[in-house]
Formats: structure tokens, sequence, C-alpha cells
């Protein structure tokens, strides 16, 4: 048995599969949009003086459908970086109030601390004020 490769997966961190998702999406889009564009380029340098009204319509279809995808794209990356902020808005809320429980422990322990140390002087006190009293009668 591979233990090294078990402990790799048990640790390895949980995938997010709204990032998963919309990054395969997002890459989808770009992709086609991408060769969308190679392709109406490359028709166009092709037909060059051509002069068809079919062709013409086709192409402007086309173009249309990159303006579309164009579109698309940039709706989706909105809609992705709205998410990451929301995602660390929510991080940064969740680290605010770790600090605030940890900073209430702090203070917890510092009240702790100072009630255990004003006991001691008052022991301290109280003994050596006892000392003093027992040195007076002593002498």
């Amino acid at each position: 048995m591979n233990w090294g490769r078990i402990f790799r997966v048990l640790l390895e961190p949980a995938k997010d599969p709204l990032r998963d998702s919309f990054g395969i999406s997002v890459e989808r889009v770009r992709e086609l949009r991408i060769r969308l564009n190679q392709q109406l380029v490359e028709l166009r340098t092709r037909a060059g003086s051509l002069r068809d009204s079919t062709f013409d319509e086709q192409v402007r279809e086309l173009q249309a459908e990159h303006d579309r995808l164009v579109q698309v794209e940039r709706r989706v990356n909105g809609e992705l970086d709205t998410h990451r902020a929301r995602r660390d808005l929510l991080d940064a809320r969740q680290t605010a109030a770790q600090a605030q429980d940890r900073l209430q422990d702090l203070m917890i322990a510092l009240d702790d601390a100072h009630a255990r140390a004003t006991a001691l002087a008052e022991t301290v006190w109280e003994t050596g004020l006892s000392s003093a009293r027992h040195r007076e009668t002593t002498s």
C-alpha cells in the first residue's frame, strides 16, 4: 500500500465546484470566440473582392455570433469577479470574527492573570505585615 499517495490525496485541498465550472465555461467561451474570430478573418481574406450577398450575409451572422460571444465572455467575467469579491469579503469577515474571538480569549486571560497577580500581591503584603508585626512583638 502506498501511504504517501494516500496522504497526498487526503491532504489535497478541496476543489471549489463553482470556480471549476465557471473556469471551464469561461475558458470554453474564450476558445470559441478566438476560433470564430480567426475563421472570420480567414473568410474575409479568402473572399477578397468576392461580392456575393449570401456569403456577405453569412459573414455578418458569424460576426454577430462573435459579438454575442464577446458579450457573454464579459458578462461571465464580471460575474466571476463579483463572486470572487463576495468570497473574499466572506473570508475577511471570517478572519475578523476569528480575530475577535482570539482577542476576547486574550482579554479573559489578561483579566485572570491580573486577578492572580492582585491576589498574590495581597498575600505577599499580608505576609509582610504579619512578619513585621511578629518582629515588633518579639523585640
